[in-house]
């Protein structure tokens, strides 16, 4: 009986050890997803404050670029947190 006691506790112990482990992990990528969101925000902003009057967008020589660089934001936008 004292065995089975002991086999139980030590199984406890380190299921505590493992549930704790992954509570720090899964902190530790919260805070790096929020980070990234902030950081999509912040581009969004500035790529939009860049272009205010659309400038950038009808000139022709640039204009394909910007273009494309509001597309990649575009797509970054669908990873920020919500």
């Amino acid at each position: 009986m004292e065995i089975i006691i002991g086999i139980i506790l030590a199984l406890l112990i380190a299921a505590c050890v493992a549930l704790k482990n992954l509570i720090r992990k899964n902190e530790i990528l919260e805070d790096f997803i929020a980070a990234q969101s902030e950081a999509i925000d912040k581009c969004n902003q500035r790529l939009t404050q860049i272009d205010d009057k659309g400038l950038f967008i009808a000139d022709d020589e640039i204009g394909w670029f910007f273009t494309e660089v509001k597309n990649i934001q575009e797509a970054l936008n669908e990873f920020r947190l919500r």
